[in-house]
């Protein structure tokens, strides 16, 4: 894990139409970039999960008051948290537009999670020659 300095790199329309089929000859799936008339494309990422903390999720029974037959005050929330197994991995359908802190909340809505999105960031992983 080196630092990278990042530039951002205009592709023309050939380039991009090029990367889009090595990416498509390139996966097992049937989750395919597709490009648009207007230049723009979509398809599907794979995400996978590897967080180092719990995630907190709305509780999903009633939990029972302290003293028996007692109800709640109103406004208590209730919420469970707990680790997501290392490895989970979401696919999700994304644009070119798409920006990462829209990733990141697709991804909690998908799984429920009521943590702020801003305690989570999105990185980009490579692989080459299974390393």
């Amino acid at each position: 894990d080196e630092p990278s300095e990042w530039e951002k790199t205009e592709l023309d329309q050939a380039q991009v139409e090029q990367r889009i089929k090595e990416y498509n000859s390139q996966i097992n799936s049937n989750l395919f970039m597709s490009l648009n008339k207007d230049g723009s494309y979509t398809g599907f990422i794979k995400v996978q999960l590897k967080l180092v903390r719990p995630v907190s999720v709305p509780a999903t029974k009633r939990v029972p008051s302290l003293q028996a037959g007692r109800p709640h005050p109103q406004g208590v929330k209730r919420r469970t948290s707990f680790y997501l197994p290392k490895g989970t991995v979401k696919h999700l359908h994304i644009l070119s537009h798409t920006r990462a802190s829209e990733v990141i909340d697709a991804l909690l809505r998908k799984f429920t999670v009521i943590d702020n999105p801003r305690k989570f960031a999105l990185f980009e992983r490579s692989e080459k020659d299974e390393q």
